[in-house]
């Protein structure tokens, strides 16, 4: 579980560094075009550049999201579920999520394949985008790994060193699996008297 936990962290890590720099790029590539445009000199791929690397930006970003569980949840009514219930649930969620986005990437990559195959080409700049395309089926392959893990991890979360899974493997979890399936240690102790 370790291993699985420490390369998907690797992976996670790199697809949003590879974000950022392309984030960074991007607006220095924006900050370029307005600039050109003030002078007279328009880029006139300025707008396709940016949308396809903003997919791209988008698509890398998500799996570290996830592992670090960043994205918003609605808890309404699961919170108060028994503890058995909830593992369920969210290994049920996990695993569709896992199933879903594993075949959008295949979808993706397949269709990414065919366009490569007839030539397809970007409107203005003539780019081969289906290369794009495929990267981004990888980043949300990236994904579905990352939904793996969370599942792998509610289906095997009896085993005596999750703990010290959570704390090494998880560094910068912002919610935690764990929370959702069992109270915080001490959750169930009255709160200690203040002494006067």
């Amino acid at each position: 579980m370790r291993r699985l936990v420490a390369i998907e962290r690797w992976l996670c890590l790199a697809g949003m560094a590879a974000a950022g720099t392309l984030l960074l790029a991007l607006v220095a590539f924006s900050g370029a075009a307005v600039a050109l445009r003030a002078a007279g000199r328009p880029f006139s791929g300025a707008y396709e550049l940016s949308g396809l690397a903003g997919a791209l930006i988008a698509s890398l970003a998500l799996a570290d999201t996830q592992r670090k569980r960043g994205h918003v949840e609605l808890d309404m009514f699961t919170r108060k579920y028994r503890p058995g219930a909830r593992r369920a649930l969210g290994f049920f969620n996990t695993a569709l999520g896992f199933l879903v986005t594993a075949l959008l990437a295949v979808q993706l990559s397949a269709r990414a394949s065919r366009l490569l195959a007839a030539g397809e080409l970007s409107e203005t700049l003539r780019l081969p985008y289906p290369w794009l395309m495929h990267a981004c089926a990888a980043a949300l392959g990236l994904f579905a790994c990352a939904y793996l893990t969370d599942a792998v991890y509610l289906l095997t979360r009896r085993d005596p060193d999750t703990e010290a899974f959570t704390r090494e493997g998880r560094k910068g979890v912002v919610t935690s699996i764990r929370d959702e399936v069992e109270p915080p240690a001490g959750a169930d102790a009255a709160p200690p008297e203040r002494e006067g």
